[in-house]
């Protein structure tokens, strides 16, 4: 995972878990938007490291 990405990732997750305590709920409109947007990161670096280590295999 590069450093941008982690950046992200964590004031993402920040910005959920501030927005959960401030809502005292997991299923708010807002931290359901962050949560699905913390999921499409992972996603994407998931998949990066599949294509990586691919790569990696065929050199």
């Amino acid at each position: 995972m590069d450093k941008q990405s982690l950046l992200q990732l964590e004031g993402l997750r920040g910005q959920m878990m501030d927005t959960a305590n401030r809502k005292q709920t997991l299923m708010d409109h807002d931290v359901l938007i962050l949560s699905q947007l913390l999921d499409q990161i992972i996603v994407k670096v998931q998949a990066e490291k599949v294509a990586m280590r691919k790569r990696t295999k065929t050199c």
